[in-house]
């Protein structure tokens, strides 16, 4: 009788142990679990539409130097300061008004956490009667930078799928962003190097197009813009081709500025407008 309850014991003891090694377990994994979800990133803020788009507000219409009864020669200087970035205005909007639409369009959707640091913003654009399926994914590579890219599908005539439309790697703290833009679904080349810094607390910013087609002539050839906060020219674009460079600078407020071009004007000095988009004499 007396070994018959030892041997009850003995399996009450046994069983107590293994039910304590499957709750110690349990407990574990809770843990480890929970450690993960503390762990998982929020979300990044998604950097400003500008570090994609250039601003060319102030040189996109030239209605106020060719109306009614104005001489156009009077509007030398700001007018060849126009046609010299018209070439990348139209470029700019061919190319980066599609991508930077549906760039904007992230923000008022909540993206999915895909794990290990990455993130997918999912959702659909409409341009007239054409459906764009986006898909917008990030990845951690340090406590200072992400990876991003924009993949693209549209489904019917001329269809395509995940056409990746740009990637890049942004600052965390919104500061710089370096970009690629790819042509097109049917042309899947390198188009566009952008490169884009912000100074919040001073207001300024540079943003670079550096045209990297493959075998075109002009590869590499770029357009720099930037606001300085100087005086009393506080903005500038540098167009740099394969035979020229041209510094343009003006006053955003004013409109007021100033062009140099050695093979335009066969010189290396200043030609200035006023207010008004005139020509005037530099002082």
């Amino acid at each position: 009788m007396f070994n018959q309850k030892i041997k009850i014991m003995r399996k009450i003891l046994k069983l107590k142990t293994i039910v304590s090694l499957f709750l110690a377990l349990f407990v574990i994994v809770m843990i480890n679990s929970c450690k993960k979800d503390e762990e998982k990133d929020d979300p990044p803020e998604l950097p400003p539409v500008g570090s994609l788009l250039m601003d060319f507000s102030d040189f996109d219409d030239p209605a106020d130097t060719i109306s009614k009864h104005k001489a156009i020669e009077t509007y030398q200087n700001w007018g060849h300061s126009f046609v010299t970035v018209a070439f990348w205005n139209i470029l700019a909007t061919v190319s980066m008004g599609m991508p930077a639409l549906a760039f904007a369009e992230a923000v008022n959707h909540q993206p999915v956490y895909l794990g290990e640091n990455s993130w997918e913003w999912s959702y659909e654009i409409t341009v007239g009667p054409v459906v764009y399926t986006i898909k917008l994914v990030t990845n951690r590579v340090s406590n200072e930078e992400y990876i991003m890219k924009m993949l693209v599908s549209k489904s019917g005539t001329q269809g395509f799928d995940d056409f990746k439309w740009f990637e890049g790697t942004v600052r965390y703290d919104q500061t710089s962003a370096y970009w690629i833009l790819y042509e097109n679904p049917s042309n899947p080349n390198e188009l566009l190097d952008i490169d884009w810094t912000m100074d919040w607390e001073a207001g300024t910013y540079t943003i670079k197009y550096t045209y990297i087609k493959p075998g075109t002539i002009e590869n590499g050839s770029y357009i720099k813009h930037g606001v300085t906060g100087e005086s009393p020219y506080d903005a500038y674009y540098t167009v740099s081709v394969s035979m020229n460079t041209v510094e343009i600078e003006w006053n955003k407020t004013t409109k007021a500025g100033r062009v140099k071009d050695p093979f335009k004007f066969g010189d290396t000095d200043w030609h200035c407008w006023d207010e008004n988009l005139m020509d005037t004499v530099c002082l």
